[in-house]
């Protein structure tokens, strides 16, 4: 990485109003807290071979992008999104520590217990980009094609965000961050439905250049069919044989490889396929 860790605008301005009213150290020690949290994720991407292109800290934690695309195995993703919030921990463990050897003050420590705890919690919510919204999106991949499970998680995000704001509105005070956030958030959320179809593509590419051996799964497909909705088909955690008509037998990288050649449907593929 070239440059590491960037902050987004959007944290730079609650660390400045913070400073504003006198909250200089907790707005450092906040970020603290989001950079280990990121780095969390960081170092667990990197001990998979994972090619990391950025790490920007947000105000409830941080963006993670690589060049994997939902190429890796789901295992290897789930110890990455797993670690982000693993590093709450220690960080409660080296709060204690200071409070036992009188480095700082009872108050701060409750303080930091509390900012501690939201942060990890609110990472937990079902919410993407959030942490608990990967993992929602990963459990989703185990039982749908990657297509479906996509576009599917970017809803539940959606519906949980409503509830989340409704709650919010109804029973908490008014709370400019909060909203702020939340409509980080939504922006976000919008982005990945407008790029879903060239997510679709990148995991296509990476299923094409870097194949892996996983679990067979036999999909039926008919001559007729387009391969767009063939390859809609294709799970992240499984390599695919393409039964045609029950007579003829495709492979994932001869539909890949057809797909990406420009061929329109099954029977356009069978006909090129040497």
């Amino acid at each position: 990485m070239n440059n590491p860790v960037k902050v987004h605008p959007l944290t730079w301005l609650f660390g400045a109003a913070a400073a504003l009213n006198g909250l200089f150290l907790e707005a450092l020690t906040i970020g603290l807290m989001l950079l280990i949290h990121e780095s969390g994720h960081a170092l667990a991407a990197k001990a998979m071979g994972w090619r990391i292109q950025k790490m920007e800290l947000l105000p409830f934690g941080g963006k993670l992008e690589t060049d994997e695309h939902a190429g890796r195995p789901a295992g290897e993703e789930w110890l990455v999104v797993l670690a982000g919030p693993f590093m709450h921990v220690p960080i409660l463990i080296t709060m204690m520590a200071l409070l036992h050897m009188d480095w700082i003050e009872a108050s701060f420590y409750e303080w930091c217990f509390q900012m501690n705890a939201v942060l990890f919690l609110f990472n937990l919510l079902p919410v993407l980009p959030l942490d608990g919204g990967k993992m929602v999106q990963l459990l989703l991949c185990a039982g749908q094609p990657f297509f479906r499970a996509y576009k599917l998680s970017i809803f539940l995000s959606f519906t949980s965000l409503l509830f989340i704001v409704g709650f919010a509105a109804l029973l908490l005070p008014f709370y400019a961050p909060f909203f702020l956030t939340i409509s980080y958030i939504t922006v976000q959320l919008l982005v990945m439905w407008k790029e879903k179809d060239v997510m679709l593509i990148r995991f296509l590419t990476a299923r094409f250049y870097e194949p892996r051996s996983l679990k067979l799964l036999d999909v039926p497909l008919s001559k007729t069919e387009p391969l767009l909705q063939a390859v809609r088909t294709l799970r992240r955690n499984r390599t695919h044989v393409f039964q045609i008509n029950s007579r003829i037998e495709v492979t994932e990288e001869q539909l890949l490889h057809s797909f990406f050649s420009g061929k329109k449907d099954v029977q356009d593929m069978i006909e090129n396929i040497d």
